[in-house]
């Protein structure tokens, strides 16, 4: 999250040259590294070590605290950026855009460590100083109906605290979170064959055009993808598998699978 000649972001020191980027990238850079699409370069640049670290969201119904695996269209979530990993202090970058990358929703609400920023128009939600703490929270509240997936993307640092940026390890991550529909609609009237598991492998064909989202249990997604009619697909995975599919008309069909592992 910085440029070559300004190694900062979440380097803890004392010296100002070395902090001018602590209090997050897009306050104080007016940059968003989130790696969503149209983003500037990511933190990898400088923040490059070799030690292990994971990020992800987590996204929360704001009543219940439980995750959820698609948006209710306006209603309040608590989304969560978590960077796994490291010894030392923690930063993050993040943002939720539509498919065509106008911000998805609004932010609002942030935790003591996270702050809300806005770098040419698109939201960002971000640490303010490194952070003993690897989670950063706000209030999401979903786009209007018919908006289609939310997708988010998130930079994450894992900083080791010697004053450099050497040894930081940068983790980023993204999620697509597919918009919940009142009721299982079917697909041009006709409900939609489902995915059938063969020697381990899930297969499906695309009944019509359109987008197919498939999600483990957790909620991580691993496809995310627009699809024509006849279109074969094809995936491993064990435990639950969350598949969504999607038509332009708003049409769409949800499965619950349970593979093995």
């Amino acid at each position: 999250m910085i440029q070559h000649r300004i190694p900062v972001l979440l380097a803890l020191g004392s010296f100002a040259a070395l902090i001018a980027a602590a209090g997050g990238v897009a306050a104080e850079q007016n940059k968003d590294r989130t790696g969503a699409p149209g983003s500037s370069p990511v933190c990898t640049n400088c923040h490059n070590g070799s030690g292990s670290a994971t990020s992800s969201f987590e996204v929360l119904d704001a009543g219940n605290g439980q995750p959820v695996t698609a948006y209710t269209a306006g209603q309040d979530y608590v989304v969560r950026m978590v960077v796994d990993g490291g010894t030392g202090s923690y930063g993050a970058q993040g943002t939720v855009v539509l498919d065509n990358g106008d911000n998805a929703g609004s932010f609002s609400n942030p935790s003591a460590n996270t702050q809300l920023e806005n770098v040419g128009g698109r939201h960002i939600m971000e640490h303010n100083s490194p952070s003993a703490s690897p989670v950063f929270e706000a209030t999401w509240t979903a786009p209007a109906s018919g908006s289609g997936p939310a997708n988010f993307y998130m930079s994450g640092l894992a900083v080791n605290g010697n004053d450099a940026t050497s040894g930081d390890v940068y983790a980023g991550s993204s999620m697509t979170l597919p918009e919940a529909t009142s009721s299982m609609s079917t697909i041009e009237n006709e409900e939609a064959p489902g995915p059938w598991l063969t020697q381990g492998t899930w297969q499906w064909v695309a009944p019509a055009q359109g987008r197919l989202t498939v999600m483990d249990g957790s909620g991580r997604v691993v496809i995310a993808r627009n699809v024509q009619q006849g279109e074969g697909i094809h995936w491993t995975l064990g435990g639950l598998n969350i598949v969504h599919f999607a038509t332009p008309s708003g049409s769409s069909q949800r499965w619950k699978l349970a593979g093995t592992r």
